[in-house]
């Protein structure tokens, strides 16, 4: 059954671009709404539907765009409602930019959306199946060497995601990451609170980008870095994925296999499962 909460809840960080601060609130919504966001600080308070064709990467981070009303820095907020299976919300927004919270990770947001409460509702859960496997190869250089970046979608019964971490100059030890969707998974503490990270040699580029919010990153150096998991790194791309992969703006089922992979892969991915979703309606 489709999923809501029980009553209106917000939570409050700097905005990803380390400027201002900016809040959300999440308000209870009737079923077969899905999720909008509402841009509380322009007139008229346009709306912004979480749909595919709305989705856009053009920094280090997903935007929902419609009509030049932009929500930035979508991926841990929407990962937050999916991985609690939430079908339904009014999302408003202070400012463009979805707050900062829990060290670039989904925990505030899941802890707000809990302190909330959960409901179900009286209809039936809309899902996407994916009905045939679509890929993305994606080449890039690393000291004049061609990689490739590889995502791959195919049918499953549930969701799962599975990533691998495998830097070209082994900044960060290869590792891999994998979830099922189920009702076993415990999104909220193996998942959730998975960090963003840079590497060190990323440091100014990515602080010219983001200023004082990178405060909330963590950097991964030569040195020894207190992670929550060998592999939490691979998590938190995971955790990209699930909230990029909700841009289709209802739950997914399939398998989906990342390699290398970010943010503009995962949306090249979501505009290729779009086309399916128009060939089965």
């Amino acid at each position: 059954m489709q999923k809501t909460i029980k009553q209106t809840a917000s939570c409050t960080g700097i905005g990803i671009t380390g400027q201002t601060d900016s809040t959300v609130i999440f308000h209870p919504a009737p079923p077969d709404t899905g999720i909008v966001f509402i841009r509380e600080d322009l007139p008229g308070k346009p709306e912004v539907p979480c749909r595919p064709d709305y989705a856009r990467v053009e920094a280090r981070w997903t935007s929902l765009v419609n009509n030049d009303i932009r929500i930035e820095h979508t991926e841990h907020l929407l990962a937050a409602i999916a991985g609690l299976g939430l079908d339904n919300l009014k999302v408003s927004v202070s400012s463009p930019f979805i707050p900062v919270v829990s060290s670039f990770s989904s925990r505030g947001f899941v802890q707000t959306l809990l302190q909330a409460g959960l409901v179900l509702q009286d209809r039936p859960k809309r899902c996407f199946h994916v009905k045939e496997p679509v890929c993305i190869i994606n080449p890039f250089f690393h000291q004049e060497k061609r990689y490739d970046r590889f995502l791959l979608a195919l049918p499953a019964p549930e969701l799962t995601l599975t990533y691998l971490l495998d830097y070209p100059g082994k900044e960060i030890p290869t590792q891999l990451a994998q979830f099922s969707f189920d009702n076993s998974f415990d999104f909220a503490s193996e998942l959730a609170t998975a960090r963003s990270y840079i590497t060190e040699s990323e440091y100014e580029t990515v602080f010219k980008l983001i200023g004082k919010s990178i405060e909330d990153c963590l950097i991964l150096a030569k040195g020894p870095v207190d992670l929550q998991w060998d592999n939490e790194p691979a998590r938190h791309k995971v955790l990209d994925l699930l909230g990029d992969i909700h841009t289709m703006g209802r739950p997914v089922k399939g398998h989906f296999i990342g390699i290398r992979t970010g943010h503009k892969d995962n949306n090249q991915l979501c505009q290729k499962l779009q086309m399916q979703i128009k060939e089965v309606l």
